[in-house]
């Protein structure tokens, strides 16, 4: 039975006080004039079933409040930073590919995969390890360690991406988040980077992509904000993947002055002007979900957990973040 919202209810107990006004005023009529016996009856049929919506809303809303928290609680647990955390929980913002059923089957099913698998919050920028079931392997897992440079996609189809130079290549792994063959997350070292895409790396020098696959994990203070490494890389000398130099780059250290003159001469030509500020479907795009739409998700995803602890499955916690010591 769902629950109407705040404003809507509002709306509804003024039209009954209003109603119950007017047969006051009728049923006082009545009192007054004995002759008009029908009108009041019908006065008091009136308020008798204005006493029974509101006896019936009455219990509706305990019910609601003391199974699900209120709009305002749910406005005041509200994660700012949940579209960074859980990137995979955020419906695709193109409209054309909305369908609010697989929406919510998909979460069904990623929340019922999370249970069984632990994945820690990371962000691009942050060094992970995935342990993954191979049948080729001696002990049938196989695990890679490295930086995590791009993640993509919503719902089921999640990905993300871990590049390290392995014996002088570069190599790149992309995982999906909710492959049933992966064993074990595990976030080696959480912190972010300047930019939300590191794809850049494999131009840049092997240096930013090299880390040790015995890496130490390093553990990040319960509640202290994520740390954002600053770091500029340096550029192997052109010809790039991409004309890294057009793009606003901000890990990138002086990509214009490693720019051959021939690419130079051709930007000079081509004039190119600053036109992505007045793109307004790339704005829509790029600013992700609203906060409707957050807040149902987060709320799902408490009711879930409440369901699960309530039938002692687990006391494994879903929605959580690094940046908070506690968030309930």
């Amino acid at each position: 039975m769902k629950v109407l919202p705040a404003g809507a209810r509002g709306e509804l107990l003024t039209l009954l006080q209003h109603n119950l006004r007017r047969a006051l005023n009728t049923a006082s009529t009545v009192d007054s004039v004995t002759q008009h016996h029908s009108s009041g009856m019908h006065s008091i049929r009136i308020l008798r079933r204005i006493w029974l919506q509101l006896a019936a809303r009455r219990s509706l809303t305990n019910d609601a409040s003391s199974l699900h928290p209120s709009l305002s609680d749910a406005t005041v647990k509200h994660m700012p930073e949940f579209p960074l955390i859980y990137p995979d929980f955020i419906p695709t913002p193109i409209w054309g590919r909305r369908n609010a059923l697989r929406e919510e089957l998909e979460r069904a099913d990623m929340l019922e995969r999370r249970m069984h698998i632990d994945i820690p919050e990371f962000y691009v920028g942050s060094i992970v390890a995935v342990t993954c079931s191979d049948a080729n392997m001696g002990n049938r897992q196989n695990r890679f360690l490295g930086i995590c440079i791009n993640r993509s996609r919503s719902g089921l189809s999640h990905r993300f991406t871990l590049r390290n130079v392995v014996e002088g290549l570069g190599v790149e792994v992309m995982y999906e988040l909710y492959n049933p063959t992966i064993l074990k997350i595990e976030t080696i070292k959480l912190e972010k980077r300047l930019d939300d895409d590191l794809t850049y790396l494999v131009d840049a020098l092997p240096e930013y992509s090299t880390f040790d696959f015995h890496m130490e994990p390093v553990a990040h203070p319960a509640g202290a904000p994520i740390p954002v490494n600053p770091i500029k890389v340096k550029m192997r000398p052109p010809p790039w993947t991409r004309r890294w130099e057009l793009l606003d780059c901000k890990g990138i250290e002086d990509a214009w002055t490693l720019v051959t003159p021939y690419y130079k001469r051709k930007f000079h030509r081509t004039k190119v002007k600053e036109l992505r500020k007045y793109d307004l479907i790339a704005d829509h795009r790029e600013a992700g979900s609203d906060l409707e739409t957050e807040l149902m998700i987060e709320q799902e995803m408490r009711n879930f957990e409440v369901e699960k602890h309530r039938m002692g499955s687990t006391k494994r916690r879903i929605l959580r973040s690094a940046a908070r010591s506690s968030h309930r």
